[in-house]
């Protein structure tokens, strides 16, 4: 359970300039106060959704129109895939659902933040998340995925290890991924940080095995050859890189490399995660 609090510029102009309490309420509901008044707390207006579980977090968009909550345990209970409720709080006395978001997988969604028109998420096994928020009026539709780093590739299912916290405020686009078990991930939005699965071609090439402790092998489908490797760690940072391969297979001796979660970049067109044990 998670609170938000804060001074209201949004569109209900019975309430502008007041401190308005969020409180997602776990098992029972989405509570709206207004607690200008520390001594005398006055109720607004309350919420629940369909197959509530555990309403956990939410966040506002920038023009506080919009509040996007997750609920954590959802996904354990009921079968369905991360799913994102988008609430309207243009009049805070009557709140009322906008939209549903359904993500690609069945992870559990945790802690969400808006910077911009982009919603960011720790997905636990699904990793970070970012949905484009332009749409988020629609009724439909009204998120979509532009970008996601999966910080627990073995599995995407429900369950509490992976993504706990993100953090995408640094001016420097910078973004921190807090991971129950690959600790502090530093990621930006970048060509060479890409990891979309839809690419043309993204089965011409395989790494194996993968997780690896000694040495990885990139293999080239039939029709195909490794001519580059570069290999990246979370940071963006290039440490191993090889060029004019031109061979159906070529091997990575990664033994020295430091446990954790890297990129593999193949004829600097495709990136492939690998994980390293």
């Amino acid at each position: 359970m998670m609170h938000k609090l804060l001074l209201n510029n949004g569109p209900d102009i019975d309430y502008k300039g007041k401190e308005i309490y969020i409180g997602s309420n776990e098992s029972r509901d989405v509570v709206i106060l207004d607690v200008t008044d520390k001594s005398n707390v006055t109720f607004i207006s309350k919420l629940d959704y369909s197959q509530i579980k555990y309403a956990h977090q939410g966040w506002f968009t920038e023009d506080q129109r919009f509040f996007i909550l997750g609920d954590e345990l959802d996904e354990q209970e009921y079968g369905f895939n991360t799913r994102t409720i988008v609430f309207d709080f243009s009049d805070l006395d009557a709140p009322v659902i906008s939209s549903t978001y359904f993500g690609p997988t069945t992870a559990i969604d945790h802690n969400g933040y808006v910077k911009g028109n982009h919603y960011y998420l720790a997905n636990y096994r699904a990793g970070l998340r970012v949905l484009n928020l332009d749409n988020i009026a629609n009724s439909t539709n009204s998120m979509n995925e532009v970008g996601f780093f999966d910080t627990f590739p073995s599995s995407d299912s429900p369950a509490f290890s992976g993504a706990w916290s993100v953090y995408p405020y640094f001016s420097s686009g910078n973004i921190i991924i807090s991971d129950i078990e690959s600790g502090l991930i530093v990621v930006r939005k970048s060509n060479t940080l890409s990891t979309q699965n839809d690419i043309k071609g993204e089965n011409a090439f395989t790494l194996s095995p993968n997780p690896a402790t000694a040495i990885v092998t990139i293999k080239a489908s039939e029709g195909n050859k490794v001519e580059s490797i570069q290999l990246f760690n979370v940071l963006g940072q290039s440490i191993f890189d090889k060029i004019e391969i031109n061979a159906t297979s070529f091997q990575i001796p990664v033994h020295l490399y430091s446990k954790g979660l890297y990129l593999v970049k193949i004829n600097n067109k495709m990136t492939k995660k690998l994980v390293l044990k």
